[in-house]
């Protein structure tokens, strides 16, 4: 494709929608099933009551895949500026790169029936409200939908049924959210959910829980949500009312979070109909911003400066001092490259006892900083020469975790394919290129890089 859209670090989701579990988590419903036209979710997570009835015409309920698109048009709305008559205009080639799919053409026809079951379904949301004391309660009932219009270029033989042809990837694109929808989003009622999470979890299901699970976690839970199972299925659009059914739906997507550090662990209480989930959060200690800042001001990336802060976090004080230092230091041509050796290799440079704010001091006396910049230089650039000599397989293994990790967000899976083949053929150089993707970082210009990497892929 000539058009590259640049993945953001997190997508954009409604917060309100995500809570009522309008998407179920399954890929796939029985079409004859009843429930797949007209269902009715009854739950409660957190002390608040759930009632939804959902209304599908042909295409049947959402579900799987349908939270990807979802959630990529309302990023695409957001990124476009919230406009005001709630329409995006895109290619199906970028919304499906935001769905964090592959570029080939049955994802295409999955991106078709998605956009159709989007488009036809609709809800009735109802809130009760009563006093404690009386058995009777008001409701307020609502109706709603999530897309209003959609328009599209699609491309097949002339003597077939507009049903079989494909979209066409460059073709423009347009979406209309329903106005209760872009209203939210327009207010700022969304959380963000993280790209990198969401393209390592490969089965929709466990997107569609990490999706759920945001959405109700709150602060004042800690690290923890507990739910009635049942309540639970029912959220996630799950039909059976069997428990070891529920389980095993679910399972899939308990793996998969877990696997990726966003669950802790997940813990069953209880038997039969009244089984509770309990599920334990991954809580990473908070990062000092303005530290964070303060180390991303001398020239490294957001996330590196996270790593290095978060690897003194019992230490902040040494995180401080070195920024100091190196502030305070002058012809110093890369200040980022000493930072980041200081609190790398922190047994280089020794703080004097009671010091927080006070100067640096080595074990020996200070060195000139342009000396030990080059020093430091020198090191990493024999570092780099050893690896630039192995042969193009091992330099692959060498560093296939690093590129993986740059790159998932921005590439397709094929395209990774691509890049391990080029590399291993020795067409590109893995070494080079896990240096040059470091150094893009720091200077924020990865998106450029990228670019060229993805052209020459293709090519």
């Amino acid at each position: 494709m000539s058009k590259r859209l640049i993945i953001p670090e997190k997508l954009t989701d409604e917060h309100f929608l995500a809570r009522l579990g309008l998407i179920s988590v399954q890929t796939r419903i029985d079409e004859r099933s009843p429930l797949n036209h007209r269902w009715t979710s009854r739950f409660s997570i957190n002390g608040h009551d759930y009632h939804v009835e959902g209304f599908a015409a042909d295409f049947g309920r959402p579900r799987g895949v349908d939270t990807d698109v979802q959630i990529a048009i309302e990023t695409l709305f957001e990124r476009q500026g919230c406009p005001q008559d709630n329409t995006i205009v895109t290619t199906a080639y970028e919304l499906l790169m935001l769905c964090l799919m592959t570029d080939k053409g049955d994802n295409y026809l999955r991106l078709r029936e998605s956009l159709m079951r989007l488009w036809r379904v609709g809800f009735l949301v109802s809130r009760a409200y009563h006093h404690p004391s009386s058995p009777w309660a008001m409701y307020l009932n609502e109706t709603l939908n999530l897309i209003q219009r959609v328009r599209f270029w699609s491309k097949g033989a002339r003597r077939e049924s507009p049903d079989l042809s494909t979209m066409d990837a460059d073709g423009r694109l347009i979406i209309q959210l329903s106005d209760p929808v872009a209203q939210s989003i327009r207010a700022g009622f969304t959380q963000h959910l993280d790209t990198m999470l969401l393209s390592r979890i490969e089965q929709p299901v466990g997107r569609g829980v990490y999706r759920l699970l945001q959405a109700h976690r709150t602060s004042e839970q800690g690290g923890g949500l507990r739910v009635g199972l049942r309540e639970w299925a029912s959220a996630c659009g799950i039909f059976s009312p069997d428990s070891d059914k529920i389980r095993r739906v679910l399972q899939p997507a308990h793996e998969e979070l877990e696997a990726n550090a966003y669950l802790e662990g997940i813990e069953f209480e209880g038997r039969g109909a009244k089984q509770v989930l309990h599920y334990h959060f991954r809580v990473e200690p908070s990062l000092d911003p303005h530290l964070v800042r303060d180390v991303r001001e001398l020239g490294i990336s957001e996330v590196r400066a996270q790593t290095l802060v978060k690897g003194h976090q019992q230490a902040p004080e040494r995180v401080l001092a070195s920024v100091e230092y190196v502030r305070a230091q002058k012809n110093v041509r890369s200040p980022g490259v000493l930072l980041a050796d200081m609190l790398t290799h922190p047994q280089k440079y020794i703080l004097p006892e009671g010091t927080t704010r006070g100067t640096l001091a080595s074990a020996a006396p200070h060195p000139d900083p342009r000396v030990l910049e080059q020093q430091i230089e020198r090191e990493q650039e024999v570092r780099q020469r050893q690896l630039l000599e192995l042969p193009p397989v091992e330099q692959w293994r060498a560093n296939q975790t690093t590129l993986r990790f740059m790159l998932k967000a921005y590439l397709s899976a094929p395209q990774l394919q691509h890049l391990e083949e080029a590399c291993v053929s020795g067409r590109l150089s893995a070494s080079q290129l896990a240096h040059d993707l470091s150094v893009a970082t720091a200077r924020a210009a990865r998106a450029d890089l990228v670019h060229t990497l993805m052209a020459e892929l293709d090519g």
